[in-house]
């Protein structure tokens, strides 16, 4: 008896196991799914995936009816960035005025630019940075954009240094100007700790613009930092304009150290908390304020070289002696021309720095290397790289309609005149001098000196017999007369009175003759 309690004891047991197991096994079949992937290519970590009224909302915004080109006054320039019209063309010539010429030509243009990259010039509040949302009107073309308040969902971002790897991708859970700022920072210094260490350098992204100032807003339009997106101490930076007496004119250098890149959302209504109801995103935006994100943010410096002169040969454009400073690829390495300009001429340098603050510092270019390159010390240097005692700071940034993704492009016009006056000295015509006689003669110009009143007595040109002398009195010169003398054996006599022109506006032919008598004619002749 002992013997089958035993088996069946044992049998139990093993009976009880199956069932465990079995138990188990069902228990794991039975749990909850897997948990679904809720980041990735939405711009965020859950992208309002859940949001009930994630279908609602992606309508709602995808049926907003606006023309972007006519919210942010889009100008037709031809598919360039910029379109400049010479609206008036007239020129006025006066004088002679003590032997000179002047004329002064007066140019209107209307000058039509598209932005799409905004320097970030004024305060902006914490309003923008790398993923905000923003109203897409007109409000963005002061450079100022209103924010949108409504819950967010978690955003991607990526920082663009070399050798930063996956330590690049940053998700912010709640985006605000805090929450993303110090995620950017802790980015940063990872950077700095390791790719730096391992030898990685990030080279600057330069570009540069140049433009001779004749407005305010011209000049600015013309080097990418318009004059309505700046204010106050910054904005009176641009107000230098060209006149006859005096130019000015500017070199604007960008340097981008880095860019945060907001991940392009999945979809319109992805982009919010999921607690966000359709209702909530009706009231917050419409057709007239539709709803648009900080696509990405460019940090760096931005410098401009403004050069003040009175040299007024307007020939010589301002803005290309500002490259040839600047050390442009392709200018040339040597012009005497400019390097006379540069030092005759004013310079200061002003820094952008975070937040539209600007510093600007008179450069004596006495002190520095004259030629080819001369402002390459100012423009270069150890702030010109990023380091971690040199971050940089947000310079510009692009905007995108949250609608379909569009790139937002601003446009801007302006009307401005343009004057250029020139002197020139009179050029006079020829004095044509036939000596058909059997005497030496001779002529001389009497004149006064351009600009002056003081007399000049010009040395003879002698005409020997048989021979012709053509001359012209100098460039300049007025109150202009001709005198004659003949030789006679060996004096010198006069031939008739001085002649006096003032101005020789044609040429005029004498003739030398004499009779049977020897008596010496000097005669006016046709110069045909």
């Amino acid at each position: 008896m002992k013997s089958i309690s035993k088996k069946i004891n044992l049998w139990t047991l093993l009976i009880w196991s199956m069932t465990l197991c079995l138990a188990v096994s069902c228990s794991k079949d039975e749990g909850t799914d897997p948990p679904i992937d809720k980041g990735g290519e939405n711009g965020g970590e859950n992208g309002g995936e859940e949001n009930d009224d994630l279908e609602a909302i992606n309508a709602y915004i995808e049926n907003l009816s606006y023309n972007p080109d006519e919210l942010l006054n889009v100008q037709d320039t031809g598919g360039g960035a910029t379109e400049r019209t010479v609206t008036n063309d007239n020129t006025i010539n006066t004088g002679p005025t003590l032997g000179q010429l002047f004329e002064c030509r007066t140019q209107d243009y209307n000058l039509e630019s598209n932005f799409d990259d905004v320097a970030i010039l004024r305060p902006t509040n914490g309003i923008v940075f790398p993923g905000a949302l923003v109203v897409g009107n007109q409000g963005m073309l002061d450079g100022a954009p209103d924010p949108l308040t409504l819950g967010r969902a978690p955003v991607t971002l990526r920082l663009d240094l070399p050798g930063i790897g996956s330590q690049g991708n940053i998700v912010v859970d709640n985006p605000t100007n805090s929450s993303v700022q110090s995620s950017i920072d802790n980015a940063l210094e990872w950077w700095n700790a390791n790719a730096y260490q391992e030898g990685y350098v990030n080279a600057s992204n330069s570009s540069y613009q140049a433009s001779t100032s004749y407005s305010s807003k011209q000049f600015s339009l013309d080097v990418g930092l318009n004059v309505e997106w700046a204010t106050g101490s910054l904005a009176s930076q641009f107000e230098y304009e060209s006149t006859t007496e005096k130019r000015y004119a500017g070199v604007v250098f960008k340097q981008v150290f880095y860019t945060v890149t907001m991940d392009t959302p999945s979809s319109p209504g992805s982009v919010f908390d999921t607690s966000v109801s359709q209702a909530a995103v009706a009231s917050a935006m419409d057709s007239d304020t539709p709803p648009a994100y900080v696509s990405s943010v460019s940090y760096g410096r931005i410098i401009m070289v403004r050069m003040e002169t009175t040299n007024t040969n307007t020939s010589v454009e301002l803005d290309a002696v500002l490259e040839y400073a600047g050390g442009v690829s392709g200018v040339g390495t040597v012009n005497s021309t400019y390097d006379e300009i540069l030092k005759t001429s004013n310079i200061t340098v002003v820094t952008i720095g975070g937040n539209a603050e600007a510093a600007s510092e008179a450069i004596n270019l006495a002190d520095i290397e004259s030629g080819y390159g001369s402002l390459n010390s100012v423009i270069t240097g150890e702030n010109a790289v990023y380091s971690r005692d040199n971050p940089g700071v947000p310079i510009a940034y692009t905007i995108r309609y949250l609608k379909d993704n569009t790139l937002a492009k601003m446009g801007y016009t302006t009307d401005y005149r343009v004057e250029s006056c020139q002197t020139f000295r009179y050029d006079h015509a020829s004095v044509d001098v036939d000596n058909n006689s059997i005497f030496d003669v001779r002529y001389r110009f009497i004149y006064k000196t351009a600009g002056t009143n003081n007399t000049v007595i010009g040395g003879y040109n002698t005409v020997n017999n048989g021979q012709r002398s053509v001359k012209s009195p100098p460039d300049g010169a007025h109150d202009v007369e001709v005198e004659f003398q003949f030789q006679d054996a060996f004096v010198w006599r006069a031939l008739g009175s001085p002649r006096s022109y003032g101005y020789l506006s044609s040429q005029k032919c004498f003739e030398v003759t004499n009779n049977l008598l020897l008596q010496i004619t000097l005669s006016p002749i046709s110069c045909n």
